[in-house]
């Protein structure tokens, strides 16, 4: 059998996100992640184009532009837009993107990009932390990310 090959990176990462972004990327083809004082994508075939992309997604990361309005927002008071209106994603068909809520994870898919944009929505968010990472599918599968609080509701 085979060792698995692991890729670093100085970068530190959020253990979910990085997690879902490498797993939608390299598919069946990464054993997992850790972060502690570094970022490792851990992959089970050492193809030179999987350590490449792993290398890639690592070194890609916050280098979207990705915002939230609001970024602040009480329970039961409305919806959240989360945009990337980045160059980067200007030829791309398509991006990733994965929710945390509190630190794991809420949601994760795919999601068009439009006269070289997206715009997601958070509707009717609940109480807690939220990190949203949009990140490229293609290319140098760079990413970004924005935090968005939302407080429970005052009766």
């Amino acid at each position: 059998m085979t060792e698995p090959t692991i890729v670093t990176s100085p970068i530190i990462w959020n253990t979910p996100a990085l997690d879902a972004i490498a797993r939608a990327i390299l598919a069946d083809n990464t054993a997992g992640v850790s972060t502690a004082d570094y970022s490792v994508i851990v992959l089970l075939n050492d193809t030179p184009e999987l350590i490449t992309t792993a290398e890639e997604i690592l070194n890609g990361h916050a280098l979207l532009t990705v915002e939230a309005s609001p970024t602040e927002l009480v329970e039961g008071t409305g919806d959240i837009t989360i945009t990337c209106d980045d160059a980067l994603i200007a030829g791309d068909a398509d991006v990733g993107y994965v929710v945390l809520l509190d630190g794991g994870l809420y949601a994760s898919g795919t999601d068009a990009v439009t006269g070289g944009s997206v715009t997601l929505s958070l509707v009717d968010p609940v109480d807690g932390d939220y990190a949203v990472y949009i990140y490229r599918l293609t290319d140098m599968y760079e990413s970004g990310f924005v935090r968005i609080t939302v407080t429970p509701e005052v009766a």
